[in-house]
């Protein structure tokens, strides 16, 4: 699992949230329930400075962004870049399989294999 934060998408966080050097922003993939996984381009944050459960850390413009272990399920096998456009009402996640670089993610394989043990 890897975490991309592009320069618009740092910019994005700063300003709208109101952050400064030393906060944190927890990333999340939203799902109704473990089985209704969609890897699209609106995905959950908060403001959390709290890593003590992260398991993916990404520091960009001294902001902490990251991955708690209870989400890392969602995350597990991909290359998640978080980014900002003028035309998008807030930043967006693309998703991309480590192995193959795959953009045509299909959250019904194995992506949350690794984690299942853990919530179900």
């Amino acid at each position: 699992m890897q975490l991309i934060i592009t320069d618009n998408a740092s910019q994005w966080f700063k300003k709208n949230l109101n952050l400064t050097s030393g906060s944190g922003i927890k990333l999340y993939g939203k799902t109704v329930q473990p089985h209704n996984v969609k890897h699209s381009p609106e995905q959950g944050y908060a403001v959390e400075d709290n890593l003590d459960n992260a398991t993916v850390v990404t520091e960009k413009d001294g902001i902490s962004y990251h991955i708690n272990f209870d989400d890392g399920w969602f995350f597990s096998g991909m290359i998640v870049t978080v980014d900002y456009t003028e035309n998008d009402a807030q930043p967006t996640f693309n998703f991309k399989w480590e192995h193959n670089g795959n953009t045509d993610v299909d959250a019904s394989t194995g992506a949350s294999s690794k984690y299942e043990e853990y919530w179900e």
